[in-house]
């Protein structure tokens, strides 16, 4: 595993917020009513029949033994990116420590996906002493590596595959982003201009880790990142064929980045509805609607049930993070 060089950070006088508060049930409940909403559009689209029919036509008996080697192999990358990102710009962290981490992060997801990125500020907090807004510095700093790739693969997929308004409005889209995201990480880098309200942004604590990157560790992440997304878009178009989907290459390297951030926005929990929704926009004529739903609702309960089972050995951690909270 890539040691990086390691940086230590005297403690800093910064609040932790209200450790004993809870997530409001409306908040818990709110990602769970619009998942209804979208499903309950679905199925008006696609009769609940069909769908059912599809799913268990679906080939799952190679499929899933896949997604759960695909689970594995995810965990693996993304807890030494961890332990690279942290130990190079707050503390020593193990790749099994990171393993243990993510693996409770996994598991606290599944019971409050609000809580999910949080529960790694507060790991961080409680296990090694870093301050929150400077372990919130290093994952924004590594979740900006999420954006930007992928962007860049639906931006490449959208200029092969520019058969479809829709294709063309990913590409026009994903562009625009791309620029802009580039705008505000030179301008969060570089030391010019000088004026006085961007230096007291730049200075803020929880851009402290931009500040500090260097080009190996960009390279180092953006590696990582990237063979952690194709693994996605790999997945997700084997899946489809499970399904019956027949989805192009240059399609799938287009639309599933794209299906990945609609199944990012807190608007459900994991993505539940709202990647159905994004296959049946994107997919609509590689299969039958019903197997482009089914497989659609089917991706984001394996995969946060493949999760949960991986996070299972990591129960003490969760236990200890929780008594040292209490």
């Amino acid at each position: 595993m890539l040691r990086p060089p390691m940086q230590t950070q005297p403690p800093e006088p910064e609040g932790l917020p209200d450790e004993k508060a809870r997530t409001p049930l409306w908040k818990a409940l709110l990602p769970w009513v619009g998942a209804v909403a979208i499903i309950a559009y679905l199925f008006w689209e696609v009769p609940l029949g069909e769908v059912w029919e599809a799913a268990s036509q679906a080939r799952l008996d190679w499929f899933i033994p896949l997604l759960l080697a695909a689970v594995g192999y995810w965990f693996l990358l993304d807890s030494a990116a961890y332990a690279y990102l942290i130990t190079r710009f707050n503390a020593p962290l193990a790749w099994k420590e990171a393993r243990a981490m993510r693996g409770v992060t996994y598991v606290v997801a599944a019971i409050n996906w609000n809580i999910g990125t949080a529960a790694i500020v507060l790991y961080l907090r409680r296990f090694k002493q870093i301050p929150p807004l400077r372990s919130t510095s290093s994952v924004l700093f590594y979740m900006m590596f999420d954006g930007l790739i992928l962007m860049t693969l639906a931006f490449i997929g959208a200029s092969f595959f520019g058969e479809s308004a829709e294709i063309e409005t990913v590409q026009t889209g994903a562009g625009l982003l791309l620029l802009g995201n580039a705008v505000v990480l030179a301008v969060l880098l570089a030391n010019a201009p000088r004026w006085e309200w961007l230096e007291k942004i730049r200075g803020w604590s929880v851009f402290q880790t931009y500040r500090k990157a260097k080009p190996r560790d960009f390279a180092v992440l953006f590696a990582i990142r990237i063979a952690y997304f194709a693994g996605f878009v790999a997945i997700f178009l084997l899946g489809a064929r499970a399904f019956g989907i027949e989805v192009p290459f240059v399609l799938g390297l287009a639309s599933v980045p794209v299906i990945l951030m609609a199944g990012a926005l807190p608007i459900t929990p994991a993505g539940l509805g709202t990647q159905a929704a994004a296959m049946l926009y994107f997919w609509e004529g590689t299969g039958e609607r019903a197997a482009i739903v089914a497989f659609g609702l089917v991706i984001p309960i394996a995969l946060t049930g493949a999760r949960v089972l991986l996070g299972l050995p990591y129960l003490k951690e969760l236990r200890r993070l929780r008594s040292a909270e209490d």
